[in-house]
């Protein structure tokens, strides 16, 4: 402690601006570090296999949000393969 006591206001400002830069570079790299971490934590903990994204694809494609009760939904493809999709009726206290 005896290396301070030589110290003069100059050195003082100089040693204390250092010393913020390296807590601001230390923030901004664990804040970015953090933020990639979320990032990549929100994305694995929201992702969908390949049988979600599938459904996802044909509901958005086939509009199945605007199929009625009890009506249905007929799709056929070039190779002759027929889809067929079915929204039951709502039954009460089934």
């Amino acid at each position: 402690m005896d290396a301070f006591k030589d110290f003069s206001i100059t050195d003082w400002l100089f040693f204390s601006t250092v010393v913020l830069i390296w807590l601001h570079m230390v923030f901004r790299a664990y804040h970015w570090f953090g933020l990639f971490l979320l990032r990549r934590g929100w994305r694995w903990w929201n992702r969908k296999d390949d049988k979600a994204l599938a459904m996802d694809s044909f509901y958005e494609a086939f509009n199945l949000a605007s199929l009625e009760p009890g009506h249905t939904l007929t799709a056929k493809t070039e190779s002759g393969l027929v889809i067929q999709v079915y929204r039951p009726k709502a039954m009460r206290d089934a």
